[in-house]
């Protein structure tokens, strides 16, 4: 193999390989970035096991070939080249030869042939889902997902077809303190697997492969993968073998009490009082007294913080308490100038959702004072 490829290129391409591959492994060539040269240019693997990334780039093939390197160091190495072309060499020792101007390396590798194979998805149908939507679909989801791996069912996103004749897709997350899910509209068809549940990380990985990417993103899944595709990009992701449980079960079905309050100053008014939500729960109490909702919260041996918040109420006064973390990071889902919050008794749990997007619902579950 002997190819010549624009530095930023290849440096673009081995940071995304890098972010799949696993750090610490027994295996070595989990560590490793495979490297295909043919006609087209060159593609670049990556893989865990639980995510396989494959990229497309141009670049100036003179010999065909293929070889695996680990992905860290060849990175490493190539960041630290001068922009412009960069060549990369395959010897006869296995080594690859990195040159560009007058600096020279030579790195070692391994035999293309024992990378471990990407699975394979069959006779799948596919969606596409515009870029943005899939952005934001994530965004209002992702926060949500448990972050203890021992609760498996809950370690993902749940994905799943609205019932009816709508073509919308809803993405579901929940720690088991919180719900949130999210609508978006969809072309094709869905191919409903025996687990439809994406793993945290390969979320965030989808999350960053689109980060200003506009256009379609096409979408299918298996029975126990499913395969993310823009144009020159794939992510299979193998799904999490876990049920996920019933959230229509927890959602509230109707209110007695509702707020609308201008988003700006509730973040505001709640960074300034989590200063001294210090508790194991980040708990603020939420006062909800008329037209003013008050908030405020106790710091042991250190004091107490209090601030207010003008809003428009109905219902009867109540006291409530909820993690300040959980209902900033639903508020930091929302781009609307005002938000809704719709709550039942003071142990019931609570909707928070944008007056300008029906698509969306942050539920959260309150904390006892």
């Amino acid at each position: 193999m002997n190819i010549t490829i624009q530095q930023s290129t290849l440096a673009a391409a081995l940071s995304r390989a890098a972010d799949v591959a696993e750090k610490k492994t027994t295996s070595p060539l989990l560590t490793c970035a495979l490297i295909v040269a043919n006609a087209d240019g060159i593609t670049v693997t990556a893989t865990d096991k639980a995510l396989t990334y494959t990229g497309a780039y141009p670049a100036e093939v003179r010999t065909p070939g293929d070889v695996a390197v680990p992905a860290a160091t060849l990175l490493s190495t190539v960041k630290m080249l001068p922009k412009g072309p960069v060549t990369l060499a395959l010897q006869a020792n296995g080594k690859i030869k990195v040159t560009a101007g007058s600096a020279t390396y030579n790195v070692n590798a391994f035999p293309a042939v024992d990378f471990p194979p990407a699975p394979e998805v069959k006779d799948t149908k596919v969606l596409t889902i515009d870029a943005a939507e899939l952005r934001r679909i994530l965004d209002q989801t992702i926060k949500a997902v448990a972050p203890d791996d021992n609760r498996y069912g809950l370690s993902g996103i749940h994905v799943e077809k609205l019932a009816g004749d709508s073509l919308s897709l809803r993405f579901v997350a929940t720690d088991g303190n919180r719900l949130n899910y999210a609508d978006a509209a969809y072309s094709g068809e869905l191919g409903i697997g025996r687990k439809m549940l994406l793993p945290r990380p390969a979320a965030v990985q989808i999350r960053a492969l689109i980060d200003g990417y506009e256009g379609g993103v096409d979408l299918a899944f298996g029975d126990r993968a499913a395969v993310f595709t823009i144009p020159g990009v794939s992510l299979i992701i193998r799904l999490l073998e876990a049920d996920f449980p019933d959230y229509r079960q927890v959602l509230p079905s109707a209110y007695k009490r509702r707020a609308f309050v201008d988003r700006a100053s509730l973040v505001a008014a709640l960074n300034r009082v989590a200063i001294f939500a210090t508790d194991g729960a980040h708990t603020v109490s939420f006062a909800f007294m008329g037209d003013t909702l008050n908030l405020s919260a106790r710091k042991l041996d250190a004091g107490d913080a209090g601030d207010e918040v003008a809003i428009d109420y109905s219902g009867d006064n109540m006291t409530t308490g909820f993690n300040v973390r959980f209902v900033l990071d639903a508020l930091a889902t929302m781009a609307g100038q005002r938000v809704v919050v719709e709550m039942g008794d003071a142990l019931s749990p609570c909707i928070l959702r944008d007056t300008d997007e029906e698509r969306a619902r942050c539920i959260v579950m309150p904390v006892r004072l």
